[in-house]
């Protein structure tokens, strides 16, 4: 295993800790939901970032690791003259454009979200909340476990 695939791996781990942290304190019922997820969201958005970052640099097999990790494909440092950027770099850039990673790749703005007021039946959200949260590390634990595997297979 790569040290950019290990900071993945452990990025993946400390969201998880916050995840069931954010989950607890939910069940506990002691805050309001916009409070919790402008308290949890942008740490966890942050440990997914960098795990999806840390694998982007383990799918080009970058053997000298930066400071921090890239949090797009786009900013993935270029390889040596000759050397093609991994196909698995090239699907996640195309994954970016829309969905859970676009979701995990859109700024949290400062502040507590605003509550909708009631009598709406549904109200358009980009928040990063609990929900989004768990889904986007659930899609990255999938899209990791699998491109992890192509590169184990090359």
């Amino acid at each position: 295993m790569s040290q950019a695939q290990s900071f993945a791996n452990h990025c993946m781990y400390m969201a998880s800790v916050v995840l069931e942290s954010w989950h607890g304190a939910i069940a506990e019922e002691g805050r309001p939901l916009p409070v919790l997820a402008a308290s949890f969201g942008p740490a966890v958005r942050l440990h997914l970032l960098d795990a999806y970052g840390w694998q982007l640099l383990a799918c080009n097999r970058v053997t000298s690791t930066p400071t921090t990790p890239p949090h797009r494909a786009v900013d993935v440092p270029p390889l040596a003259n000759g050397i093609s950027q991994s196909p698995e770099v090239t699907e996640m850039a195309m994954l970016e454009r829309s969905g859970w990673l676009a979701d995990l790749q859109r700024e949290i703005p400062p502040g507590l979200t605003p509550q909708a007021a009631g009598g709406f039946i549904a109200v358009s959200s980009n928040v990063f909340d609990f929900d989004t949260a768990r889904h986007c590390f659930a899609e990255l634990e999938s899209l990791m476990a699998r491109v992890a595997d192509a590169i184990d297979e090359s």
